[in-house]
């Protein structure tokens, strides 16, 4: 039963909110992925919502193989490459969802790229692959975050493909 509870709290936390960032889901993003998807760590929004400057996990891992293809889940503009404590990043700025004030911007580590800031990538182009830097559990992981208007989101919810949730035992 205790099982059930926990598969139900992490099925309503991927459900898409009524917010008022509603419309700006009116587009599925693509699968920054090959294939389907399997989260070995979800998105931490209560630990967020709690305190915003606290710990939380602020996006989500998704399990990946070192050179593994990333891809941009929507049409962007490079923001931002470069190192930050020994793992490449690459964050995109997503201009045309209708954010305003920060805007939306989608982040990606580690991933290797051949991109420079103020690239434009279409939804579904390369960025780069799955660097080795990352890993948790064992685990190579695509770290996959998401930032709309100064607050951090689940990029899972704009999407229109299946996700694999981690395994309870």
């Amino acid at each position: 039963m205790n099982q059930l509870k926990i598969c139900t709290v992490i099925l309503l936390a991927l459900l898409p909110a009524a917010s008022a960032d509603a419309n700006y889901r009116s587009e599925r993003w693509a699968n920054p992925l090959t294939g389907k998807l399997i989260v070995v760590r979800g998105f931490d929004g209560a630990a967020y919502q709690a305190n915003h400057y606290g710990r939380a996990h602020r996006g989500v891992d998704l399990l990946s193989e070192v050179g593994d293809p990333v891809f941009a889940p929507a049409d962007g503009v490079v923001g931002y490459v470069g190192v930050i404590n020994s793992i490449p990043i690459v964050v995109i700025a997503h201009p045309n969802n209708g954010a305003t004030e920060k805007g939306l911007r989608t982040t990606y580590l580690p991933v290797e790229t051949h991109l420079i800031v103020g690239d434009t990538v279409g939804r579904s182009k390369l960025i780069g692959v799955v660097g080795a830097q990352t890993h948790l559990a064992g685990r190579t992981v695509l770290h996959w975050g998401e930032r709309l208007n100064r607050e951090y989101k689940n990029p899972l919810r704009r999407l229109g493909a299946p996700v694999l949730l981690p395994r309870l035992s």
